[in-house]
């Protein structure tokens, strides 16, 4: 008796070929992303109206600070650090063990952090923006200020869980509360890191517009093979999945 796994299925050398062009065009995206993120970089930092801006923000916000405001913030700021990273990983993870998403979901999400991460480590280096004054600051940070790292890890982490919950989830309420909590869990985080003293505020938006234009590239360019995958038909009239009759 011959036993056929019917769920086993490779795929072909041209499905590939065409997989790696997708991720060839979205290094290039990424490229192009980046440059516009140094462009804006040196914008901002040779502006004076928006340095004014900036610096009146700022200003405005250290003046409004509360100690149990403050307190909250430096908790909040932690939405943007490498746990959330990691528990956005884990759930992607997870969710392809179980075949509620396919394989390519964990090299998506492998090559949308080294983007995010690449590209904010790249317009730190090139930009060399200042921090704000040390005086204000209410926790530690290092490296230069622009983008906000913090907010474009939250960013990303955020989006993913969104993306992993909203799209399975049936009910329409469901997805639009998943995307809410995303929307409200980067806007505080970006909000933290304007509070605490350690960034400008348009550190935080260039931060936000990178990662949000990153995350469409991908979903754009790669589209339904992001998808859940379908199970085999069995043609045999079985159950997906079962040994064939033996012939």
């Amino acid at each position: 008796m011959v036993v056929q796994d019917r769920h086993r299925r490779t795929v072909p050398a041209p499905q590939r070929r065409a997989v790696l062009f997708r991720f060839m065009v979205l290094a290039g995206i990424w490229a192009g992303l980046v440059g516009l993120l140094i462009a804006a970089g040196e914008l901002v930092i040779h502006s004076a109206a928006i340095t004014h801006f900036d610096d009146h923000v700022t200003r405005a916000v250290v003046n409004s600070r509360t100690a149990a405001l403050s307190s909250v913030m430096k908790h909040v700021t932690w939405l943007g650090s490498w746990v959330a990273l990691l528990v956005a990983a884990v759930v992607v993870v997870v969710l392809v063990i179980t075949r509620r998403l396919p394989v390519l979901a964990i090299f998506a999400a492998v090559f949308a952090w080294a983007g995010e991460a690449g590209g904010v480590r790249i317009g730190k280096t090139v930009v060399s923006r200042d921090r704000p004054p040390r005086a204000i600051w209410l926790v530690s940070a290092h490296g230069w200020s622009f983008p906000s790292g913090h907010t474009a890890a939250a960013c990303l982490a955020f989006t993913a869980l969104a993306l992993c919950v909203a799209t399975p989830a049936r009910h329409r309420v469901v997805r639009i509360l998943c995307w809410l909590t995303a929307g409200l869990a980067i806007a505080a985080t970006a909000f933290s890191r304007v509070e605490l003293g350690v960034h400008w505020t348009t550190d935080v938006i260039a931060s936000v517009l990178f990662v949000a234009a990153w995350l469409t590239a991908i979903a754009v360019v790669l589209g339904g093979r992001l998808r859940r995958p379908e199970p085999v038909p069995d043609q045999s009239g079985g159950r997906p999945g079962a040994p064939a009759a033996p012939r």
